[in-house]
C-alpha cells in the first residue's frame, strides 16, 4: 500500500505503450516488441494481476509465440543467450492464476524446451557461456540458474542445477568477490561493465535456487 500510487502510475505507463501484438517495446510505443522488455513489464504488472489481467495474458501469449524451437529467445540487449530466457521464463511463471490455467500446457511445453536447452548447453565444468560452446562465465551461469529456479527446478532433484550451483560457488575469488565478462546494454554494441552487478547476480542466483523464489 505504501507504494501503490507509484505502482499504479507505472502500470498506466505500460498500458500506454503496449504493442498491438501484446508485447512491449524497448523505448517508445510503436517500436517492435522485445523479449527482455516484455519480461520486465510483466514483473512490474504481476503484483496486480486482477487489474492487469488483459496485459499479462497478452504478454504471456506473445512470449510463448516468440520462443524458438530449441527453447531459446532472441537475445535482446544481452550478449548472453540465457538472459532473455530467464526474463521470459520468470514472466511466464509469474502470471495470475487464470492465465496460468488457460496457458498451462503451453507454459509447460515452453519450460520443458528451456530445460532441454540448459541441459544440452551446460559445459562440463557445470557453468554456461554466452552461447552453447562458449567458455563458462559467471553472469550467464547466474541467468541460467535464475531461469531454472523460476521453473521450480531445485538442486535436490535436478543434477543440472546442482552442477550449476557448484560451478558458481567455485568462481568466488580470494577476496570473496565474483568477476564476470562485461555484458551488452540496450540494442547497441556497447559493453556494460559494473563489477558490483556480478555479485548481485550471484546472490540472486544462489538465493533463488535455494529458497524457491526467482529473485
Amino acid at each position: 500500500m505504501r507504494h501503490r500510487e507509484a505502482l499504479v502510475r507505472a502500470g498506466g505507463y505500460l498500458r500506454g505503450i503496449v504493442g498491438r501484438d501484446g508485447g512491449f517495446p524497448t523505448y517508445v510505443k510503436g517500436d517492435p516488441s522485445e523479449v527482455g522488455m516484455t519480461g520486465g513489464a510483466v514483473s512490474t504488472l504481476a503484483w496486480n494481476g486482477s487489474d492487469h489481467s488483459d496485459l499479462l495474458d497478452g504478454a504471456a501469449r506473445w512470449l510463448l509465440d516468440a520462443q524458438h524451437e530449441d527453447g531459446t529467445f532472441e537475445r535482446s540487449w544481452s550478449l548472453s543467450e540465457a538472459n532473455t530466457i530467464w526474463r521470459a521464463t520468470w514472466a511466464l511463471h509469474s502470471m495470475p492464476e487464470p492465465t496460468r490455467t488457460a496457458l498451462k500446457a503451453r507454459i509447460a511445453d515452453a519450460s520443458a524446451a528451456t530445460h532441454r536447452f540448459f541441459a544440452q548447453a551446460q559445459n562440463e565444468d557445470g557453468g554456461w557461456g554466452y552461447r552453447p560452446g562458449d567458455a563458462s562465465d559467471t553472469t550467464s551461469t547466474c541467468y541460467s540458474l535464475l531461469a531454472l529456479a523460476a521453473m521450480g527446478r531445485r538442486p535436490q532433484e535436478d543434477a543440472v542445477v546442482r552442477a550449476g550451483l557448484a560451478h558458481l560457488v567455485s568462481r568466488q575469488g580470494s577476496d570473496s568477490a565474483f568477476t564476470a565478462l562485461p555484458d551488452q546494454v540496450a540494442p547497441r554494441p556497447l559493453l556494460f561493465d559494473a563489477p558490483v552487478f556480478t555479485d548481485i547476480w550471484v546472490l540472486l542466483a544462489l538465493t533463488g535456487s535455494d529458497s524457491g523464489e526467482a529473485w
